[in-house]
């Protein structure tokens, strides 16, 4: 859980990103995270990202409370440098991460999934999240993967999941099965 009060919010609207935390940087559309804490988004991005790059030890959740994000060229969602990083959906929330069908690079990270994170990543919440790969895969960890609860539905021209990926066990029961359609490999994971 988190508490709403004494979260830091991030309101996401192309050239226009708010908000009133010194630990959040906003370039353009690039949303940058920098320092240990809850951060509740809302709104869209056309083409930009969030970004985590806080220190070694800092653990951050991110709720997403009402979120479409595409980064035609990117990561929607990327964590360069954390400790651990929750991504909760907010309670009946519609949420949408995409990435636009190709990656430029931003740094020596190889960046090819819509969330990608160099740091533990822990997905969960009652909401729902769609993340579209047009490219590359859907969620890459290069450390731990965990899903604890959430709905999800991935659909990705690669690996819907990469990563060393740990499902839990108290996990709500996820029916998962993937379909070929075109070239588009389609994961769905939904609530049962």
């Amino acid at each position: 859980g988190y508490d709403e009060a004494t979260s830091i919010k991030i309101q996401l609207d192309d050239n226009n990103i708010t908000s009133s935390s010194d630990s959040v940087s906003i370039n353009d559309n690039t949303v940058t995270i920098k320092e240990e804490g809850t951060y509740i988004l809302n709104g869209s991005l056309s083409d930009g990202m969030v970004m985590v790059d806080a220190s070694d030890t800092a653990k951050i959740q991110i709720v997403l409370n009402g979120v479409d994000i595409t980064s035609k060229t990117s990561a929607a969602l990327y964590v360069k440098e954390a400790d651990k990083v929750f991504v909760t959906t907010a309670k009946d929330s519609k949420n949408s991460l995409r990435n636009g069908g190709t990656y430029i690079a931003i740094d020596d990270n190889n960046i090819d999934a819509v969330i990608f994170s160099k740091s533990d990543l822990t997905l969960n919440g009652t909401g729902s999240l769609t993340i579209t790969a047009d490219a590359g895969h859907g969620i890459v960890s290069k450390d731990d993967l965990v899903l604890t609860s959430g709905t999800y539905e991935i659909n990705a021209a690669s690996h819907g999941f990469s990563g060393k990926i740990v499902f839990v066990s108290q996990m709500e029961r996820i029916r998962s099965h993937q379909l070929k359609m075109e070239s588009m490999r389609k994961m769905q994971m939904m609530k049962v």
